[in-house]
């Protein structure tokens, strides 16, 4: 009887077709993510209006790709009469408007006017652009596929296609209206077209370098990164190339000619992307509010003077100014303890426990064999870690510890790596099972996660249920579990429930019956908050629950002026000392420590002050009580004693 062929093409189809139903799966099961709220409106209105003054801290393209299913089919008319639209006169006497509300605006696009009592169902704008951000996961597992393929052969290839399409990684964040994942497909795209063009220079590959480099920079800031990188991939080139491209002399000139052609060329793609206008907003009555970037240091000064002479647009230069100023002073948390300048050990542990083992065995064990065999002299291993690694120490380096989902470009690198492990997979037995049972591990990780992508952590970090122990914020916690508290609620009787939630969404439109402890974004701040009595029950994001976001350093100083325990000079100075040392990159103690070392409170009057705080009581359930129930990954369920 003779074998049966299978067609090389059907392995990574229903690879990219599993991708695509646990994607959707994913995205209809999950409430709007935190920055879901602002980014799908803002991408509605960039079609709509060309105007781009909500959500400046991202460039416009992957927003308006995630919008466009709604916007053709014409399902959403924004409320452009809105005050979250229109802005106001800041001060009175400022002729134009500023300061639109990008949050506002988004949440009642998303779920109705914040006092109309009937709710709008979120869900009939999430899920299809939701849907439309699985295109760009679709593509980059079709790009891994590529690369691996030309490095090391198609078997090779549907290995990195696998290896990528069944990664959390990949499905958490290309089933959401974020950027992370294009950012990645946009880092990917560059670094291999530069890959092609450095193996066959010429003006045709310098112009598909900086096409795809300047479709990375319309999605995300941190791709900024690809300009020095290929610099150095290209020095690299010039120097070690062998004879791919020539002698040593004719690689110079064609590497500076080439950057020269791919630099200019993504400068036309950005100024495509803002449809070729300086202005951000296409409302003469609005301006940006240029007043509030930093003019203290050399960078935001040369932004401002490309604004004044109009290098590039205006939405972008003022969004890499506000992205600036909100990466250098941003609250973190890892293992407990929280920072405003964080930790160089914050990317690669968040690495480490959301990266499953069995891939990071497999990928190890590629990378030493192929430097063993090469000695380290394979310049396509360099184009591959080279990247990787810069972009790592520039990560590690900074302050914006807020998210594994910040490393999303390395991994597609990653995956082109560990694909040339498929060789393994065949030869000498015991090698061959050793490799085998490594691939099944990484299958078995995906299997066990699905649905909950988001939230997935490996055993070292304790899996989906224990991460938030080590991390909290969008690497488990990002507002997406109102659903699964509705169904725990209706499984259970329908009792309401106090609740402190991390997120943007709205419990309302999920039907939730609450009330409210605390709410990030509180869209309804003229609700009262309260604590649960004994017996109520307590529904709280990880996030809370670990005390992040609920400003204790605030809560103490406000409680001890109001005490009279203190004057409001010395929280002053305090505030002073923080910020000084955020700017050099130091941390100093908490507000109370500080106080009680200075001899400005007792330990006893500490104590005092602390007790009946939200965050002292949070810590005290944390510490306490045992949770009754989850929803999801994100929210704990406690009965109060």
């Amino acid at each position: 009887m003779s074998s049966v062929r299978v067609p090389g093409w059907l392995p990574a189809a229903a690879l990219l077709l599993l991708l695509a139903a646990c994607g959707a799966w994913s995205a209809s099961r999950t409430s709007a993510t935190f920055d879901e709220t602002a980014h799908l409106p803002a991408g509605i209105t960039y079609l709509d209006r060309w105007d781009f003054r909500h959500n400046p801290e991202h460039p416009p393209l992957a927003k308006a790709w995630a919008a466009l299913p709604s916007w053709l089919s014409g399902a959403v008319r924004p409320d452009y009469r809105s005050p979250h639209w229109v802005g106001s006169h800041v001060p009175p006497s400022d002729p134009q408007r500023s300061r639109a509300d990008q949050w506002k605006f988004g949440f009642e696009l998303l779920n109705g006017g914040i006092g109309d009592p009937v709710r709008k169902d979120p869900s009939r704008l999430l899920v299809p652009a939701r849907i439309a951000m699985l295109v760009p996961a679709i593509l980059l597992c079709l790009l891994v596929r590529a690369w691996a393929a030309e490095l090391w052969g198609k078997r090779a290839g549907l290995l990195a296609l696998a290896l990528c399409a069944l990664s959390p990684a990949t499905l958490a964040h290309g089933s959401l209206v974020t950027t992370d994942l294009c950012a990645a497909l946009g880092f990917a795209a560059t670094l291999f077209a530069f890959r092609h063009f450095t193996r066959a220079p010429g003006v045709r590959g310098a112009i598909l370098t900086g096409l795809a480099l300047g479709g990375a920079l319309l999605v995300k800031y941190s791709t900024l990164l690809l300009g020095p990188i290929l610099a150095v991939l290209a020095a690299v080139w010039v120097v070690f190339g062998g004879e791919a491209g020539g002698p040593a002399r004719r690689r110079a000139g064609a590497a500076a000619a080439g950057l020269a052609a791919i630099f200019a060329t993504a400068f036309l793609v950005l100024w495509a992307g803002y449809g070729f206008r300086f202005s951000a907003v296409s409302d003469p009555g609005y301006r940006l509010e240029w007043e509030m970037v930093r003019t203290d240091d050399p960078a935001s000064r040369a932004i401002l003077a490309a604004r004044d002479a109009r290098i590039l647009p205006e939405a972008y230069l003022f969004g890499l100014a506000y992205a600036r100023g909100g990466a250098a002073r941003r609250l973190a948390f890892l293992d407990g303890e929280e920072s405003l300048v964080g930790w160089w050990r914050y990317f690669p542990e968040a690495f480490l426990l959301k990266t499953p083992l069995a891939f990071l065995a497999l990928l190890l064990w590629a990378v030493a064999s192929g430097v063993l065999r090469t000695r380290a002299r394979s310049l396509e291993g360099w184009y591959l870690a080279l990247p990787a690694v810069l972009y790592l120490a520039v990560s590690m380096v900074g302050n914006l510890n807020i998210g594994h989902r910040h490393l999303m470009p390395v991994y597609p690198l990653l995956f082109v790596a560990a694909g040339r492990a498929a060789s393994f997979l065949e030869g000498p037995r015991p090698r061959a099972i050793a490799a085998w049972a490594l691939v099944a591990g990484c299958a078995v990780s995906f299997a066990l996660t699905t649905p909950r992508y988001l939230s997935y952590f490996n055993v070292l970090g304790g899996g989906n249920r224990g991460g938030w122990r080590h991390l909290v914020d969008s690497n488990i916690d990002w507002g997406q579990d109102l659903p699964a508290l509705r169904s725990w609620i209706d499984r259970n009787g329908g009792p309401a429930v106090h609740l402190a939630y991390f997120g943007t969404a709205d419990p309302k439109a999920c039907g939730i019956p609450y009330r409210k402890v605390k709410v990030v974004h509180d869209f309804y701040p003229a609700e009262p908050s309260s604590r649960p009595a004994s017996g109520d029950l307590l529904a709280v994001s990880v996030t809370l629950l670990q005390g992040v976001y609920l400003d204790g350093e605030k809560e103490f100083a406000e409680e001890a002026v109001r005490r009279g325990k203190v004057r409001a000079a010395s929280v002053r100075e305090w505030l002073a000392l923080r910020d000084a040392a955020a700017r050099e990159g130091r941390r100093v103690p908490g507000i109370a420590d500080w106080m009680v070392v200075s001899r400005i409170l007792t330990e006893a009057e500490r104590r005092e002050i602390e007790a009946p705080l939200l965050s002292t009581w949070m810590r005290r359930v944390r510490d306490t009580l045992e949770p009754i129930g989850r929803a999801g990954d994100s929210i704990l369920i406690f009965r109060m004693p």
